[in-house]
């Protein structure tokens, strides 16, 4: 038995809505999917002086990971994770002193390591080359203590990857980490910290848009 033209039209449209239903799932789950991956960066801890002046502590010891926070936002959650062992002053009984007397590396991973977790980074529909600037959020675990940190960020798009540069400031004292000093000179309280990395990862879904 033939169907009626009616029938077949109700048919047609019932089949494309599932059709297209099924595209927007799947379209969803890439998106919600797209991950990124740290290849390489680096850790700038700019130490200001009492008496004036001040120097960099620096590394390169850096990993992490960002995904997309929800299939339909542009915002993006990751971890960094460094390792302050490898922590570099450009001098060496200053980085002895750095490392065991005032972050106590030696006391375990929650000491040798900082951890910024719960990161929110914001990004807008479309970055770029130019760059975008933005904000950003997480908990930041150091020297035994979990605060939260806020700061500006950076990102750029380009050939395939994920620039970023994020900055933000905390207070020693905020971490029961003690004011260093070095050879009767203190380093003051509030100390400036300037995260750059590059992610690579599968972004075909949302680059296409980009």
């Amino acid at each position: 038995m033939r169907s009626s033209p009616s029938a077949a039209h109700r048919l047609v449209i019932r089949l494309a809505l599932v059709v297209a239903a099924l595209g927007v799932a799947g379209a969803q789950t890439t998106q919600a999917s797209e991950s990124w991956s740290l290849d390489f960066g680096d850790v700038q801890v700019r130490c200001r002086l009492t008496v004036g002046g001040s120097f960099d502590a620096v590394t390169s010891s850096i990993s992490g990971t960002l995904r997309r926070a929800t299939p339909d936002t542009s915002s993006y959650r990751g971890e960094l994770r460094v390792d302050l062992t490898a922590l570099d002053t450009g001098i060496g009984l200053r980085n002895e002193h750095l490392r065991s007397s005032y972050l106590e590396v030696e006391r375990g991973p929650d000491f040798r390591h900082a951890v910024l977790s719960g990161m929110l980074l914001d990004e807008p529909p479309r970055v770029r080359a130019g760059g975008h600037q933005t904000r950003f959020s997480g908990t930041l675990s150091l020297h035994g203590v979990r605060r939260t940190v806020e700061g500006e960020a950076e990102l750029r798009r380009r050939n395939g990857r994920m620039q970023v540069e994020a900055e933000f400031s905390l207070s020693l004292e905020a971490f029961d980490i003690p004011p260093p000093r070095y050879l009767g000179v203190g380093v003051r309280d509030e100390v400036e910290i300037t995260v750059t990395f590059d992610a690579t990862g599968d972004e075909k879904t949302s680059d296409g848009a980009r």
